[in-house]
């Protein structure tokens, strides 16, 4: 089951909106179980407790928590759930980059937009739920990937880091780990040769370290110097890409759209070339 928080000052909105969430869910066969809050105070008072979500519908203007400070204290403890932020958010944009928003829709509601929209989220969610799978102690244990923030190994034992800061270790070598998560629809990058980092957590990078999130605290990891001449050409051509689309709107409208699409771009893009820079340097692939 799919769980839906819709986070709106604007209490008859809301109503609509849970409205065509549970009608799209009902003729896509899902099972959805929404939450309805009217300001991020509530919303993170919810989530405090407990509660997860998968996706969220959250208004950037409220009065108590605007949506920008809820989905921030969110993504500290929580990197995988989906913003869709629902607002006039063009002078938003810098502060809603630190949050990674995964769609914008604008008020009023363009519902084929939201079809669209919702599905996308669905989609992205289902291909997400996926486990690791290992042995230790002759049993088989599954642990789900949007909760590992690294595996390490050390000495023939793979350490595996969770984002709530437990741990769990099994018997084995990390190239294997790494052939094992190639075909995920998880993206993990091989910074260094005890390393295998989950990008969902990478929250800074430069040639020389990432910074991780783990439970709202940041941590430093190596890279490697033999994965480190990839980083400045790739870095490059990801800001280029991302400038030169939204570059390419004319009027307010296609602006709004291609925003929406660069953002998406972006993060795509930078996962495929990070993987790809990552995965040439451990073949020996010297191509700069």
């Amino acid at each position: 089951m799919l769980k839906i928080a819709i986070c709106d000052d604007d209490l008859g909105f809301t109503g609509s909106l849970e409205n065509l969430v549970l009608e799209e869910s009902q003729s896509m066969g899902i099972r959805v179980n929404t939450d309805v809050f009217s300001d991020g105070k509530t919303l993170l008072k919810s989530i405090q407790s407990g509660e997860g979500y998968g996706l969220i519908f959250i208004d950037i203007e409220m009065e108590q928590v605007d949506g920008i400070s809820a989905a921030r204290k969110i993504r500290e403890t929580d990197h995988s759930v989906l913003f869709i932020y629902i607002s006039g958010y063009d002078k938003y944009l810098k502060e809603l980059f630190e949050v990674e928003p995964f769609r914008f829709l604008s008020k009023p509601l363009d519902k084929e937009k939201f079809r669209r929209y919702f599905k996308e989220a669905c989609h992205r969610i289902g291909e997400t739920e996926v486990f690791y799978q290992f042995k230790f102690n002759k049993k088989i244990q599954k642990v789900p990937l949007k909760d590992v923030v690294y595996f390490e190994s050390r000495n023939r034992v793979v350490y595996i880091f969770f984002q709530d800061r437990s741990t769990a270790y099994f018997y084995g070598q990390l190239n294997n780990v790494e052939k094992e998560l190639a075909n995920s629809r998880k993206y993990f990058l091989r910074i260094h040769q005890s390393f295998l980092v989950n990008y969902d957590y990478i929250t800074k990078m430069n040639f020389f370290n990432i910074t991780i999130s783990m439970n709202g605290k940041e941590m430093e990891l190596k890279i490697s110097e033999d994965r480190q001449r990839e980083r400045q050409s790739l870095n490059e051509g990801i800001f280029f890409a991302y400038t030169d689309l939204s570059a390419s709107s004319t009027t307010a409208s296609d602006h709004t759209e291609m925003h929406n699409d660069s953002f998406g771009f972006w993060k795509q893009e930078t996962y495929r070339y990070d993987k790809l820079a990552f995965i040439l340097c451990i073949s020996g692939d010297n191509r700069g």
